[in-house]
């Protein structure tokens, strides 16, 4: 049995939303944590923090799953997210050039890495919905 929107409109909804939240900023902050740790060669105290967000991170899924914040048709919200996150690498990039203009390299670096990691999530996204079509 699905657990998809089994509080929505309920008495339980809003504090699912809050629920939610809070685990999404705490993703946000272990991952940062984690990245903090990882630039001071605290390896293991990275990896544990990484860990802790991915957990974060899937507790807010459920959330969002239990108050239907997710598209129930997951290769339609792939197929529609895919050019999104495909066309953020022009968007970081340029970005990245604004960033590197005020003298911060190493922050520019970054974010072309994340601008990388954005195109290689949507080149994923559309072969996971053109496998699905097949």
């Amino acid at each position: 049995m699905s657990i998809y929107g089994v509080t929505k409109g309920t008495k339980f909804e809003e504090q699912i939303d809050k629920n939610g939240k809070g685990e999404e900023q705490g993703a946000g902050m272990y991952a940062g944590l984690a990245f903090l740790a990882k630039e001071r060669g605290l390896d293991e105290i990275s990896e544990i923090l990484l860990k802790i967000g991915a957990d974060e991170m899937r507790h807010a899924g459920i959330y969002a799953v239990l108050n239907a914040h997710t598209n129930e048709d997951i290769f339609e919200f792939c197929k529609k997210i895919a050019p999104a996150e495909t066309n953020a690498f022009e968007r970081l990039n340029q970005f990245a050039s604004q960033v590197r203009g005020i003298g911060q390299e190493d922050a520019a670096k970054e974010i072309e890495s994340i601008a990388l990691d954005e195109r290689r999530h949507g080149e994923l996204l559309a072969k996971l919905v053109e496998k699905e079509s097949k």
